[in-house]
């Protein structure tokens, strides 16, 4: 469903491309049909939301097979709250103040889920909303939340937990990276008006000053022994084997002696 030849253009910024008569008159429909007024989720998505949140809870940390029978649950349901949102028109990147309430209320009062997993719902799906539109630009006028899955397992996006660190911009870091980050800081992120996250002004520290000093000889410390080792390890492993082949010499010398 990813249309890589607009996912270049579109990640640049937030302008998007001149739409034909035909989708600009389809817009127009759909807008109609998800302003604030005319706003609902289905009793299909809520009913799918809650099936789908009820399976996460059988399966939930049984093991890895589990895991991943959950995540797609987890994901099927995300896009059954992507697809009734997606043709929201968002006011700096967020849903209109209406229209979040109606989804909020749905999944709190309807579905029955809690008020943190309707946060990360909402959060997550709005954030998706437009990763998706980055992707592949205009979204289908029928778009089912089949499609949504599917646009998302494009942009190997599979659990919740990699489409929040997505949304977030904080995608294929190593360990290595988020740890750096850790110590030494990092750059805020900020909004455009079309909600895209992009790196902010400020720069924030991870440790202070005096915690990155201890920490520098620490690493010093460590990084001295570690090599230690290793090289007593990597000697002792040669001297062993230095033994082996005296004794393996020692046996031929005295079979051929006796």
């Amino acid at each position: 469903m990813v249309n890589h030849e607009t996912m270049s253009a579109a990640l640049l910024g937030c302008s998007r491309g001149i739409m034909p008569i035909t989708e600009i008159v389809s817009q127009k429909r759909m807008n109609q049909m998800t302003n604030s007024k005319t706003f609902t989720v289905t009793d299909t998505a809520i009913n799918n939301v809650y099936t789908a949140e009820q399976e996460i809870v059988k399966l939930k940390g049984v093991n890895k097979d589990n895991n991943e029978a959950a995540n797609s649950h987890k994901m099927s349901a995300y896009g059954e709250v992507i697809a009734s949102i997606a043709h929201v028109k968002l006011v700096k990147g967020n849903l209109p103040r209406a229209i979040s309430k109606a989804v909020r209320s749905a999944l709190l009062e309807e579905a029955g889920l809690k008020e943190a997993t309707v946060k990360r719902y909402l959060e997550n799906s709005v954030g998706a909303v437009r990763l998706i539109k980055d992707s592949i630009g205009d979204i289908p006028t029928q778009y089912t939340p089949d499609a949504v899955v599917t646009d998302l397992k494009a942009l190997e996006i599979d659990s919740e937990n990699k489409l929040a660190k997505a949304v977030k911009g904080e995608t294929n870091k190593s360990k290595a990276e988020i740890l750096a980050e850790k110590v030494i800081g990092k750059w805020s992120t900020k909004s455009l008006e079309c909600g895209k996250r992009v790196q902010g002004d400020v720069f924030k520290d991870g440790l202070t000053d005096e915690e990155l000093e201890e920490f520098d000889n620490r690493v010093r410390e460590l990084m001295a022994a570690r090599k230690a080792y290793r090289d007593t390890k990597a000697a002792k492993a040669a001297e062993a084997e230095a033994t082996d082949e005296n004794v393996t010499v020692d046996a031929t010398v005295a079979e051929f002696a006796a």
